[in-house]
């Protein structure tokens, strides 16, 4: 099994173990193991919650190009205005799902 760490990440688990007296396998298993996972979602769509994803990347864009100039041109305000829109249909989406 390969888990992906980054170098904090896998310096405190290392801590942890030599902190608690076990090998890095014994809490690892531990940890993973040990906490009850949240229940899935069963009723989320979704092709909404993706749609979400895609509107927050393009939110991210405009805003940063807001950032670098300190200005928005009215093709990003357009934008900005469809987005608004996108977002309001996708939140609707995932609430009727969720009923």
């Amino acid at each position: 099994m390969e888990v992906r760490l980054n170098d904090r990440e896998r310096t405190e688990i290392e801590r942890r173990a030599r902190a608690g007296g076990v090998t890095l396998s014994r809490l690892v298993r531990h940890a993973a193991l040990s906490v009850k996972l949240p229940a899935r979602r069963a009723n989320i769509d979704a092709e909404a919650v993706a749609a979400l994803n895609r509107i927050g990347c393009n939110l991210n864009q405009i805003a940063r190009a807001g950032n670098i100039s300190k200005s928005l041109s009215a093709a990003d305000l357009r934008k900005l205005s469809i987005l608004r829109s996108a977002i309001a249909d996708a939140v609707n989406a995932i609430q009727g799902a969720e009923k």
